[in-house]
């Protein structure tokens, strides 16, 4: 077995009491999950096939919960004695670690496995100690450069299934099921704690009735949690007032070499929790003490299991999605609110007088979880756990799911204060502090801010950076002109006043004091921010702290040289240059179609893969036009209506019109990933089905701002759009446009075209004749101006609308995103939802907010009503 020969060259068995590795003659159906301490702290799921044991490391270990997808990466065959292993691995050794048996028991395939693992997608049953019911194993595309085949755990529904609310099994059943031992006992050699197997069944939510095993079980736990945590004998090291806190430094790409450990970054304030003897202050990067303000945060560190501790970490306000957001922290520090806070503690400075600053990061860690304990999970302080997947690929995911970003840090350093390159942060958008150097009045409010004016110390001089005029409520801008009309100065901090600030609109001037956060699209070649957001105000940083961010490369182990030959280059380049997805042939993949986002044509057709589903009932069946930019957003555009070269037909549906030509339209998957290939990066659909091309089915108000209106503004028009609808009996949808609007969206039954954009007009006409001040039902350059162009022109036969979850070929790979009413007073512009947030988003969502379109068929009133 080839498995085997990896398994056992890998492992001196002089050393290690793993059993050598050998195939077993017999045929069954075992399975075990042994938890492992190595690197990273991981679950082993073994099936028992063909004599071994087929082997995936799950990063986090299994879920109950139906769709959570756990990352499993597929190991070395190991042999089936291996099932009955418990202990420790030397250090030095592969896998040098604690082992635990945490489930074993019998599985049974739904099908053929052989198949099943052949095609990627195994499916089976587990009876087990802890884990019951059926279970999917998907593997996952190889991308350039993996190693090894990455597949996902994902439970399915039954009735062992959980809710996301229910307890993680993991935290209910912690324990061995051969030996009743923990991890630290295990690794400490204690004994096992009853002769025989522990057998332990997960109660299912919703039972009351607990085995009184397990009620005694569950009580020795709890004892053994109020044990104190035993001191080094060593340890005398006093407790330090305060240690300046270790800076992460800008990075362009995640390390994707080994040596590194990754980490979510998050979006709080830093702080530092000094345990002693009971007494707790909380400390920010500066060492102020605001104990006072989180006393809910100290209380709860006063409660850990130790006489002394330093910790490091960061204090964030989630949304109801779990993401950390600083200007949420903010308002609640405002309202004396806590209930969205917490504390994720990421390293361990000292514990019990022993200095650990000199340790290994990844020996910090794992005593910061012990200290933590079984509430690192859940509760207002938690662990930031490290997370087991290549730096690249989780930062892309970060990204995908609306993360800040992730921090990477060496694996073997130890902790430095101060900036430096042990620790990189790559974010998801360029994002740092500013000075404020001045504002702008607002034109509508003369009592509240309009723009700050930033910028950065270099060398101890200020420089410029440009304005930050979006991002504050009307309350925020208040609050910002009564702070900065105290600091009040005539002349301009900066060396010389910039040329952007001369003049009658120039800036009024403030001491530089005021340090804000700032979120924005990279810089200008003449150095300042582009599309800048304003996040909120740091009292935690000093105004000369703050310079420009420059981000460095990444450090990498380096690789063995290639061995040269001419014949195996030329198929490495192929391989590099076409990738197959689905049925689609993707040729230079690596290719950058959104170049300040970073996302790929391999990135475009992943992408619309997966967002497939939510697409296709809006796509399928519907004549389409596309943008296509084969060197990308930033080379040439064209709008193309009709099949031609550039476009694989093969995988579309091609639709005769009255003219002769062809129309075009996508009937699947395939069809979506071949435009993706052909560089289209926008999709415009009509509104009328290829079945009844002269009748339409939907009816699209896009509200398209001018000069001087704000996003408030269009957020208004679109209700006010809706409502008048409402009150003719009409139901709408809304939805991001991806570029400055909103489109507001009519299903209706089959209406001719002529009498639906009758309709379309007269509705927008007699939206301009009442509020003549904020609507246009005309496209007039002159009257744009501080008016939304009700544009009604998109319904006729040939006109078209951006198609919901499509991209646009615009700065940050924005997409057109269908929303709830309910969550437009949340949105902050048209383009928010990007290729590398918004499937983050879906992934949340409870329903489709556009489920209902296609059930409905209504009935247009006739023009007249509307006048």
């Amino acid at each position: 077995m080839a498995g085997l020969k990896t398994y056992n060259a890998k492992r001196r068995f002089d050393v290690t009491a793993e059993p050598p590795g050998k195939a077993s003659a017999r045929r069954g159906h075992a399975f075990v999950i042994q938890q492992h301490a190595a690197t990273r702290l991981h679950y082993d799921l073994r099936l028992e096939l063909d004599g071994v044991m087929k082997s995936w490391a799950v990063t986090r270990g299994p879920s109950l919960v139906p769709g959570e997808k756990r990352l499993a990466v597929e190991v070395e065959d190991h042999p089936i004695e291996y099932n009955k292993f418990e202990g420790t691995i030397p250090k030095g050794q592969y896998g040098g670690g604690t082992v635990m048996i945490w489930d074993k028991g019998a599985w049974q395939p739904e099908y053929d496995p052989h198949k099943g693992l052949q095609k990627g997608h195994l499916s089976f049953r587990l009876d087990g100690e802890k884990l019951q019911g059926g279970w999917h194993l998907v593997r996952m595309h190889r991308r350039p450069g993996e190693k090894r085949n990455n597949w996902l755990l994902i439970k399915q529904t039954d009735d062992a299934a959980r809710k996301p609310r229910d307890k993680d099994i993991l935290e209910e059943m912690p324990r061995s099921v051969t030996t009743d031992r923990t991890m630290d006992e295990i690794t400490q050699g204690a004994a096992r704690h009853k002769p025989g197997k522990a057998k332990s069944v997960a109660k299912q939510p919703g039972k009351k009735k607990t085995p009184a095993k397990a009620r005694t079980k569950k009580k020795s736990t709890a004892l053994r949690a109020k044990e104190p945590v035993r001191r080094s004998k060593s340890g005398t090291a006093p407790l330090p007032d305060f240690v300046e806190p270790a800076l992460a430094t800008l990075a362009g790409k995640a390390p994707a070499s080994d040596g590194w450990i990754h980490e979510i970054k998050f979006d709080g304030y830093r702080l530092q929790a000094r345990l002693d003897h009971g007494k707790v202050r909380l400390l920010t990067r500066r060492g102020l003490d605001w104990t006072s303000k989180f006393k809910a945060v100290a209380e709860r560190v006063a409660r850990l299991n130790a006489q002394t501790a330093l910790i490091d970490g960061e204090l964030v306000s989630e949304d109801d999605t779990g993401v950390s957001s600083f200007s949420l922290l903010q308002q609640d520090i405002k309202a004396g609110r806590s209930d969205r806070m917490k504390i994720y503690a990421f390293d361990l400075l000292h514990l019990n007088g022993k200095d650990l600053r000199n340790f290994p990061v990844g020996e910090r860690k794992a005593q910061l979880t012990a200290l933590l304990g079984r509430e690192s999970k859940t509760g207002l302080l938690r662990l930031s756990e490290s997370l087991d997947e290549s730096g690249p690929v989780l930062h892309k995911h970060a990204c995908r799911l609306g993360l800040e970003g992730i921090i990477s840090k060496r694996s073997d350093a130890p902790y430095r204060s101060g900036r430096g390159q042990d620790w990189l942060k790559i974010k998801c958008s360029d994002r740092q502090e500013f000075v404020v150097a001045g504002y702008a009045p607002s034109t509508a409010d003369p009592q509240a801010i309009g723009a700050l004016v930033l910028g950065y110390y270099e060398a101890g001089k200020l420089h410029y950076a440009g304005r930050v005029g979006t991002g504050y409520s009307h309350k925020v801008a208040r609050e910002l002109f009564k702070r900065l009309k105290a600091l009040r100065v005539a002349k301009a901090p900066f060396a010389a006043v910039p040329a952007e600030e001369r003049g009658k609109n120039g800036a009024l001037w403030v001491e530089p004091k005021t340090v804000v956060e700032v979120e924005f699209r990279g810089w200008t070649h003449g150095d300042r921010v582009r599309q800048a957001s304003f996040q909120g105000v740091r009292e935690d940083k000093a105004a000369k702290e703050v310079v420009r961010e420059r981000k460095v490369a990444a450090a990498a182990v380096k690789s063995p040289p290639a061995k040269r030959s001419a014949a195996p280059a030329k198929k490495a380049n192929k391989a590099k240059t076409e990738e197959m997805v689905g049925g689609v042939r993707l040729t230079h993949p690596e290719r950058v179609y959104w170049e300040d986002a970073g996302v790929t044509k391999r990135d475009l057709a992943d992408y619309y893969t997966r967002v497939w589903k939510w697409m296709a009932p809006h796509l399928v069946s519907r004549v389409i036009a596309i943008v296509r930019c084969p060197e990308g957003s930033a080379g040439q555009c064209f709008f193309q209506k009709h099949a031609s070269a550039g476009v694989e037909a093969r995988f579309l549906t091609l639709v005769p019109e009255p003219d002769g030509d062809k129309a075009i339209a996508v009937k699947d998957i395939d069809g979506l990933v071949a435009l993706a290939q052909s560089g289209a990066l926008e999709i415009h659909v009509r509104g009328s089905s290829t079945a009844k091309l002269e009748h339409a089915d939907r009816l699209v108000f896009d509200l398209d701002p001018g000069p001087g209106t704000r996003w408030p503004d269009i957020v208004n028009a679109a209700r006010d759009v809706r409502a008048r609808l409402a009150g003719l009996k009409l139901t709408s949808f809304v939805k991001t446009s991806g570029g400055k609007g909103l489109h507001v969206v009519l299903p209706i039954k089959p209406t001719p075209w002529a009498e639906a954009k009758a309709f379309c007009r007269a509705f927008a006409e007699a939206m301009t004749a009442d509020h003549p001040d904020k609507y246009l039902a005309t496209a007039t350059k002159a009257k744009r101006p501080g008016h939304i162009f009700i544009d009604y022109l998109r319904n006729s036969r040939e006109a078209t609308a951006v198609a919901p979850y499509s991209t646009r070929a615009r700065p940050g790979a924005p997409v057109a995103t269908p929303v709830e009413w309910s969550e437009l007073g949340k949105l902050k512009s048209a383009d928010q939802y990007t290729v590398l947030n918004v499937l983050g988003r879906l992934s949340k969502l409870r329903k489709d907010p556009w489920a209902a379109m296609g059930r409905l068929k209504q009935k247009l009133p006739g023009a007249k009503t509307l006048r």
